[in-house]
């Protein structure tokens, strides 16, 4: 149950980190700069949702580490390449 319970708190966060950047993204589409702000302050909130989770389930590990933050990069780089081309 409280599995369950902590992956629907995961998804209710994901699900509202995504929606909520993807709208100030639209809003401020004329400002480059605010824009790339938006969206390293949605990368910083996920890698920090990530530490954070498994620090208290005692499962981080530098290859979990890692790989969060090739999955942030990655969503970085092809953002970037849809916005700004």
């Amino acid at each position: 149950m409280k599995l369950r319970k902590q992956k629907l708190i995961n998804n209710i966060f994901f699900v509202v980190l995504t929606l909520a950047s993807i709208y100030l993204i639209f809003k401020n589409r004329n400002s480059t700069n605010l824009s790339l702000s938006i969206m390293l302050g949605a990368a910083s909130i996920y890698l920090a949702w990530a530490l954070i989770y498994h620090k208290i389930d005692k499962s981080l590990t530098l290859p979990i580490f890692l790989e969060y933050l090739l999955t942030a990069v990655l969503v970085l780089i092809l953002l970037l390449g849809v916005l700004y081309n």
